[in-house]
């Protein structure tokens, strides 16, 4: 019989995926590097050499389970809000539905956040090129974006800062709020409270993000939150 080549695809598809997630799973609570291929493979339930067939090596498999990660997270965000409603939002508010959503995400998927942290001193240590992890930069694309266009919106409604440039803005909420939240998922910020969620904590930095980005001339009204 003819094979069914539709049919292959879907089940390369849905092996790939199975993979990834096996992958997020061991990385999350255990650490990239004291994760085997072999292990990943056999929380897979595939072979070593299905496993290699795929990724030819742990850096391509961490790298595609970034992107795979994001990639969900923003979609998740998307179907919440509504792609078309974001043309409609402040920058004040687009900053907080960015905010709000890591908030989110350290509460309902908090293995992503584990994985993130690892993930960076992972390839720092890798020395990966940046022309390799185009699979983990793509989903990031939209974020980026997102903060290009409330940039260039509060110039108009006055909702955030402008005296800053562009790249601090980003840098210091997108990449400093990301930070904190992954910090707190790894439980590598001390706390008297120990195990208990820092749900608070991380609200309280949101609050004091979304003050610092409103600065003194801001013109935040109900409205704009």
């Amino acid at each position: 019989m003819p094979r069914n080549i539709e049919k292959d695809l879907h089940e390369e598809a849905k092996r790939r995926k199975h993979i990834l997630e096996s992958g997020l799973k061991l990385f999350s609570e255990h650490g990239i590097e004291s994760v085997s291929m072999n292990a990943v493979a056999a929380a897979a339930g595939v072979g070593p050499t299905t496993l290699f067939k795929y990724f030819h090596n742990k850096e391509q498999l961490v790298i595609a389970i970034s992107g795979m990660a994001w990639k969900n997270v923003w979609l998740e965000t998307l179907s919440q809000y509504g792609e078309k409603q974001f043309s409609e939002f402040t920058a004040y508010k687009m900053i907080r539905i960015y905010t709000s959503s890591l908030i989110h995400i350290y509460q309902e998927h908090p293995e992503i956040l584990r994985f993130s942290g690892n993930y960076k001193t992972f390839i720092c240590h890798q020395r990966t090129k940046a022309e390799d992890l185009g699979e983990h930069l793509e989903p990031l694309k939209p974020i980026q974006t997102m903060f290009h266009q409330a940039y260039i919106r509060a110039k108009t409604d006055h909702s955030i800062r402008t005296d800053i440039s562009e790249d601090v803005l980003f840098t210091s909420v997108a990449i400093g709020m990301l930070a904190i939240a992954e910090r707190y998922a790894q439980g590598i910020i001390w706390a008297n409270h120990g195990g208990e969620n820092h749900i608070q904590e991380l609200e309280i930095v949101q609050e004091m993000i979304l003050n610092w980005c409103a600065g003194e001339n801001a013109d935040v009204t109900p409205e704009t939150i």
